[in-house]
């Protein structure tokens, strides 16, 4: 008898029993009655484990991840394994896809080889509404932790950046900066690409900018030929923008490659602001204006949130990171 069985035989999560055992307010009085209850009947007697839900367990933290060649996750496994290490903690990876059955597959694998949590890594996992059950009740089990992706639930703690504003603000750059004729370039329907295209289409629509002055353009096939197909189709059909912004800096790198064969200027003619601020943001030439989008912060935050929760703590179910933007020399500043 430990811990998990209290919670599944409570329905609640394994934080709510720690809380309960360690007299926390933030528990209801029909929630703690429950637990003690169960606690009773069953001749449970807490130990250090659930008090502290970081002591005498496997120590390891498993951690999902779509495809760990993209480089946005890459650097993410990389943060996640070293900070989790110094902290003591071990890390056993599953890379699912996206398919509801490969996660559901891999989030079983996970909690019966007893890690004290899970760590997501993208947005995209909770694009499909059986992801988001399947997550929740998991979450019943032990913690789960969203980086970039915000799903409301108990024992669910959500990192994100505000993709939003981030892309409104590179808008109201572009525009302030001459800029009348804006494409967003995107290739993905993630949570996070859809803040970024809201705020693009947000940002446009404030600055009264005609329909026909702006646009977005999915590019489903994340290859370069098919991108800059997409990119000269597009071109030839409506029309060249002078300011484009990509949901990332691949993105941002193959519309540059793009203005080159068109021997279009950057930024004189056209002004380009990548996202993610990753290693192609600075190995393009020019190098690319960028959105920051604080991977480093996101992972830290994370890190220090399970720590909390491990120890007993209750801290804020969602964290929102602010946008800031670098420039660099595809974007035509006012100076």
């Amino acid at each position: 008898m430990n811990i998990y069985d209290i919670a599944n035989r409570a329905n609640v999560s394994i934080a709510t029993v720690s809380r309960v055992i360690n007299d926390s307010p933030k528990v209801s009085e029909k929630t703690r009655k429950k637990v003690h209850d169960i606690m009773e009947e069953l001749g449970y007697t807490p130990n250090v484990f659930a008090r502290g839900l970081g002591l005498n367990t496997m120590k390891t933290i498993g951690i999902l991840c779509s495809d760990p060649s993209d480089i946005y996750v890459a650097r993410a496994l990389s943060y996640f394994e070293k900070m989790l290490r110094e902290n003591g903690y071990d890390s056993l990876l599953c890379c699912s896809g996206y398919d509801t059955k490969n996660l559901k597959k891999y989030l079983n694998i996970l909690v019966s080889k007893s890690v004290d949590a899970v760590i997501m890594i993208g947005s995209k996992y909770i694009s499909a509404k059986d992801n988001k059950n399947l997550i929740k009740n998991t979450a019943k089990s032990l913690p789960i932790f969203l980086i970039n992706g915000f799903l409301e639930g108990e024992n669910i703690y959500c990192s994100y950046y505000d993709d939003f504003n981030a892309t409104k603000k590179s808008v109201n750059m572009l525009y302030n900066t001459g800029n009348r004729k804006l494409l967003f370039l995107y290739n993905s329907t993630s949570q996070s690409a859809k803040r970024k295209l809201d705020g693009f289409i947000s940002g446009c629509k404030e600055l009264k900018i005609k329909s026909e002055n702006y646009a977005t353009l999915l590019c489903e096939e994340n290859e370069i030929e098919s991108i800059n197909l997409s990119l000269k189709k597009f071109t030839k059909e409506f029309f060249f923008p002078d300011g484009i912004i990509a949901s990332d800096d691949f993105l941002a790198m193959t519309a540059l490659k793009f203005a080159k064969q068109n021997k279009i200027s950057v930024p004189d003619e056209l002004s380009i602001i990548g996202y993610d601020n990753s290693i192609f943001s600075k190995m393009s030439y020019p190098e690319l204006t960028t959105v920051d989008s604080r991977l480093f912060d996101l992972c830290s935050r994370s890190v220090k949130t399970l720590l909390e929760v491990f120890d007993g703590h209750s801290p804020e179910n969602i964290y929102i990171l602010e946008p800031s933007i670098i420039e660099r020399d595809t974007f035509k500043s006012k100076n």
